[in-house]
C-alpha cells in the first residue's frame, strides 16, 4: 500500500511541476490563475476519475491559490497590483466562485472543456483588438459576480476575464497584476467556504489524496522562478507586443481544448 501510495505521490510531483512551469509563465504575463491550462492536465493525467468534473476544478482551484499567491508577489513588488479596484471587485469574485465551485458537483467534464474553449476563443480575439479606447462607465463591481461564478465552475482564476475588462480602465501591466491577486483571494476564499459547507469534498478530495499532495507540491516548488521571470518580462515587452503573445497563447489553447471535448464526448 506504501509503495502505490509513493508512486502516486512522485506521479502527481512530476505533473505539477510541468503544469506549474507553464501555469506560471501564464499567470506571470497575463494574470491568470493558470485554470486554464489545469484543468485541461489534471482532466488528462489525474488517475482513476470517474465523470465527474469536480476534482478537477477543486484540484484546479487549490493550483489557483499557489499560482496566484507567487505571481501577485512578483507583481506586488514591480507595483502593478491596483489596491482600490482589488477591492471593488473582491466581494462579487468570492461570493460568485463559491457558488460556481460548488455547482461543479454536478457538472459534466465536456462541458467544462468546451467553455474554457470558447473563454480562451474570446480573450485571443480581444487580445487582437487595437481599440485602445478605455470605457469608464463599466461597473467593476456589477460584473464581479458573474466573473466569480464563471471562475468557480471553470476551475479559473478570473483573468480570462477579468484582464481584458481591467485593461480598459488601467494599464495592461496593472491589469495583469491585479487581477493575478484577485484571482489568489477569490480562490483561497471559494475553497475554504466550500470546505466549511460540503463534506462530501473530503470525501472526493480522500480518495486522490496522494496523487494530490504531489501536485500541489510539484507547483509550490516550481512557480516562484516562473512566475517571477514571466512577471520581468513586462517591463522589457511593449503593450503591443504582449497582446500579440497573448493572442496566439490563448488562441493556440482555445484550439487545444475544444480537440480536449470532442476525445471527452468520443
Amino acid at each position: 500500500m506504501l509503495e502505490i501510495e509513493l508512486s502516486l505521490l512522485l506521479y502527481g510531483l512530476s505533473v505539477g511541476l510541468g503544469a506549474g512551469l507553464i501555469g506560471g509563465l501564464l499567470a506571470g504575463l497575463a494574470g491568470v490563475g493558470g485554470g486554464l491550462i489545469y484543468v485541461p492536465l489534471f482532466y488528462a493525467f489525474m488517475p482513476d476519475t470517474d465523470d465527474s468534473i469536480a476534482i478537477h476544478v477543486f484540484a484546479s482551484m487549490v493550483a489557483i491559490v499557489i499560482t496566484g499567491f507567487f505571481s501577485t508577489r512578483a507583481h506586488w513588488r514591480l507595483q502593478h497590483v491596483d489596491i482600490p479596484r482589488l477591492m471593488l471587485l473582491l466581494p462579487g469574485l468570492i461570493i460568485g466562485a463559491s457558488l460556481g465551485l460548488w455547482s461543479t458537483l454536478q457538472l459534466p467534464q465536456v462541458w467544462l472543456l468546451l467553455g474554457l474553449a470558447g473563454l480562451n476563443g474570446l480573450v485571443a480575439y480581444d487580445y487582437g483588438s487595437t481599440d485602445s479606447q478605455r470605457s469608464k462607465a463599466l461597473s467593476l463591481p456589477l460584473f464581479s459576480g458573474p466573473i466569480g461564478y464563471l471562475s468557480g465552475i471553470l476551475g479559473i482564476g478570473g483573468g480570462t476575464i477579468l484582464v481584458p475588462i481591467l485593461r480598459r480602465h488601467i494599464p495592461l501591466r496593472h491589469a495583469v497584476g491585479t487581477s493575478a491577486a484577485c484571482g489568489a483571494i477569490m480562490a483561497a476564499a471559494a475553497v475554504m467556504l466550500n470546505l466549511s459547507v460540503e463534506t462530501i469534498w473530503l470525501d472526493i478530495l480522500s480518495e486522490h489524496f496522494w496523487f494530490l499532495a504531489g501536485l500541489w507540491l510539484g507547483i509550490l516548488l516550481i512557480l516562484p522562478a516562473s512566475t517571477s521571470w514571466a512577471a520581468a518580462l513586462h517591463i522589457s515587452l511593449t503593450d503591443s507586443t504582449l497582446r500579440l503573445i497573448l493572442k496566439i497563447t490563448f488562441s493556440l489553447l482555445s484550439l487545444s481544448l475544444i480537440a480536449a471535448a470532442w476525445i471527452a464526448a468520443n
